[in-house]
This record gives structure tokens, C-alpha cells and sequence, in this order.
């Protein structure tokens, strides 16, 4: 991993060419052919499918969609941005054929989440404000579409900020120590903006140093979105974007990821990687007047080989994903660890960094509505040993 992470790293500072991952696109550099569509279209208006608002379930806030199909029928809900749908230019073959290879692309578990029969009541996570679509899409026994559909078209509006939510926004100095030989400072000045008023942010700065440092890259392209619950905001894990490496030749994904320290005796004992998307990975806490924070790990429940390992997380920092060497790479080795402090040093974001270019009105990524899962369902994941200590 060291070895491709050398080989890379320069040709990480050539992000060009971005494009987005698609629905039913690539899971790790794999990528899912959509094959020729061989159904025809028909919209059934006596399906229903409605928008019933923002609401709290189990403590979460959650938006909620519902249908009215008959039991015979088995379909898959879909909600997606308008935006997003209409990068699809009118192929709904292509669009719908896409979603059944995302659906399909998921474990058995996961594919229960958005495979229904009969009416439905079903929670999501809370949808950015603008348009959105929510379709029903028909499929029989063996998973293949049928081609009959509806859909509605709905409007989501922005919340008024609350007092709590906007303590975080502005620009802020995060320090900690790295972990390596030998063990250094680390501090990085993050600007946070709001991405969705009480419900997210969009934070920019992360693995930037303040003052340069050779061997390491900047990620003054990179931003990524926390979350606000409570008062308190949590980072997780997430896809950042895919780009050309015209040096290389390759296709590179990058993402942010958590790590965990093993130290047990079932497997071999260092750094692994977790490589799911949408994990808490850690949360930062407001000191009382709201002028400093820490940032703590979250509890997981990491499977290294066939044994549970109950830890926290170790780290979180920037990967990429090879089409090429079908392996991950990292851009900085020698990120801290957690814990980290935070100090505010603006009620303003930093000029420069692409959250603050994120309020001239640079577009946002691709808006999926997923599943509501509820944070203490998330803990237990896969591991992929990254190296030695």
C-alpha cells in the first residue's frame, strides 16, 4: 500500500476531468454494464406515491415517503434530485435500468431497504431543499423491470437556521498529533458553511496544513459534508468524487474513510481500513461558549477476518481507489489521530477555500434520498488491513 501510495500521491495534485459517480456506476473500481433495455414504458396513475413532510422518528428527523400499491406488485421506491434526473436527458430505460443495477449492486439486507410489495410508509434520510422526484418502479419475481412506473414530483424547503446550528459555522483551527516516527503537530484550518440548514454542513481544509510540509499534499480541492444532531456534528464517510489520472492512465475514486488500530490476536495486528460509505466516524462537541471543541472518536464494531472487534476509530483521512491497481492508496500518510481539538478563529469562513467558493454558488453533488438507518444500527462493519504500525 506505502508503495502505490508514493506512486500516486504526485498524480493526485492533476484532479481534473471530474465527473460523478452514477447510480448502478462502480463500488470500489467495479463497474456494473448496464445491459440493452428490453421493456416497454407504461405509467400506472392508480399507483400513488406521496411526500408526507419532515418528521422525528425514534429521536431522528427523518422525511417520510409513502405508497399505495396493490400487494401483487413488488417495485423499487427511488427519490433522487431533479438535477440529478435530469442528467438522464428523458432516457427513462437508462434511468430505470441505472436503479435497478444500484439496487441490485447492495447486500441482501441493504436490497429489502428499497424492494417493496403492497402500500408502504418508509423513512429517509432528510432531503436538501429543492425539487425532488420519488418514482415507483415495477419489477417481477426474477428482479427484471417491467417497465410500469409512476412518479411524483415534490418540493422540499429550507429550514430557518437555529441559534445551536450556526455556533459551528465560520472558520476553525483543528489540531492533534500524528501517531507515526516520529510523532508530529498537525493542524488544519477548516471553513464550515452550511450545506443544510440544521441538518449539515459543508466543511473544506481538512488534511491542508497550515504551514507546508514536504511530502505532503495539500487537499485544497477536497470538501466533504458532517452533520448536525444535537447540538453536536458528526464527520462520516463518504464519497468525495472520480477524476482522471491522465499521468497514469487511470481512474481514480476518492474518498473519505475511518481507520481502526487492531490490536487482537485473531488476525494480524495495524491499520485497517473501513471501507463503507455513510459511517459515523466521529463527532465534535461545543465547549459552553462555544469557542472551542473536541473532536472523539465513535465507537464501531469492526470484523476482522470471522471475529468482532469492538474498538473506536483511529483516524480519518483522504483515499483513493485505483481502477488501475484495483487497491487503495492514501495522500498523506501521517495525518493526527483522534482526539483532536478545535478553536474557532472566525464567525466568517476562510476566503480561498472551496467552502467559501461553495456560497458563490458552485453546485452541490449528486442528492440520493437513502434509507433512514438509525445510528445505533450502524456500528458493525467490514475491515481491510492497511499495514503494520
Amino acid at each position: 500500500m506505502a508503495a502505490v501510495a508514493v506512486l500516486l500521491a504526485v498524480a493526485g495534485c492533476r484532479k481534473h476531468d471530474r465527473y460523478q459517480r452514477q447510480s448502478g456506476g462502480t463500488d470500489n473500481g467495479s463497474t456494473i454494464v448496464n445491459p440493452e433495455p428490453k421493456f416497454e414504458l407504461k405509467q400506472n396513475t392508480s399507483w400513488t406515491i406521496t411526500y408526507e413532510g419532515r418528521k422525528t422518528s425514534g429521536g431522528d428527523r427523518v422525511d417520510v415517503i409513502s405508497t399505495k400499491v396493490p400487494q401483487n406488485v413488488i417495485y423499487l421506491v427511488s427519490v433522487l434530485s431533479i438535477d440529478d434526473y435530469s442528467s438522464y436527458e428523458g432516457d427513462n430505460k437508462k434511468f430505470m435500468e441505472n436503479e435497478l443495477n444500484w439496487v441490485m449492486g447492495m447486500d441482501k439486507a441493504e436490497q429489502a431497504n428499497y424492494i417493496y410489495t403492497g402500500p408502504q410508509t418508509m423513512n429517509f434520510n432528510p432531503f436538501r431543499h429543492g425539487d425532488w422526484y420519488a418514482f415507483i418502479i415495477a419489477i417481477d419475481s426474477d428482479n427484471k423491470l417491467t417497465g410500469e412506473f409512476n412518479y411524483l414530483c415534490f418540493e422540499v424547503e429550507q429550514e430557518v437556521p437555529t441559534a445551536d446550528f450556526e455556533k459551528w459555522l465560520g472558520t476553525w483551527r483543528v489540531s492533534g498529533r500524528t501517531d507515526g516516527r516520529p510523532v508530529k503537530d498537525v493542524s488544519y484550518l477548516l471553513s464550515i458553511t452550511s450545506e443544510e440548514n440544521n441538518l449539515m454542513y459543508r466543511v473544506a481544509g481538512w488534511e491542508t496544513l497550515e504551514k507546508e510540509e514536504d511530502g505532503w499534499m495539500q487537499m485544497n480541492q477536497e470538501d466533504f459534508v458532517t452533520f448536525y444532531d444535537s447540538g453536536d456534528m458528526y464527520f462520516t464517510s463518504q464519497y468525495i468524487q472520480t477524476y482522471k489520472d491522465e499521468e497514469y492512465n487511470d481512474t481514480v475514486e476518492e474518498v473519505l474513510l475511518g481507520e481502526i488500530y487492531y490490536k487482537g490476536v485473531w488476525d494480524t495486528p495495524g491499520i485497517y481500513i473501513i471501507e463503507e460509505e455513510d459511517r459515523d466516524v466521529a463527532f465534535a462537541s461545543l465547549s459552553e461558549d462555544g469557542k472551542t471543541a473536541a473532536i472523539e472518536p465513535v465507537e464501531v464494531t469492526a470484523i476482522v477476518g470471522d471475529h468482532d472487534y469492538e474498538t473506536e476509530f483511529y483516524d480519518m483521512k483522504y483515499f483513493g481507489w485505483s481502477q488501475n491497481e484495483r487497491s487503495w492508496f492514501v495522500y498523506n500518510e501521517n495525518v493526527a489521530v483522534f482526539p483532536l481539538s478545535m478553536e474557532k478563529v472566525s464567525d466568517e469562513p476562510a476566503p480561498g477555500t472551496k467552502s467559501y467558493l461553495q456560497l458563490r454558488g458552485t453546485k452541490t453533488r449528486v442528492q440520493r434520498g437513502k434509507i433512514h438507518v438509525p445510528r445505533s444500527e450502524r456500528k458493525r462493519v467490514k475491515a481491510v488491513f492497511a499495514g503494520n504500525r
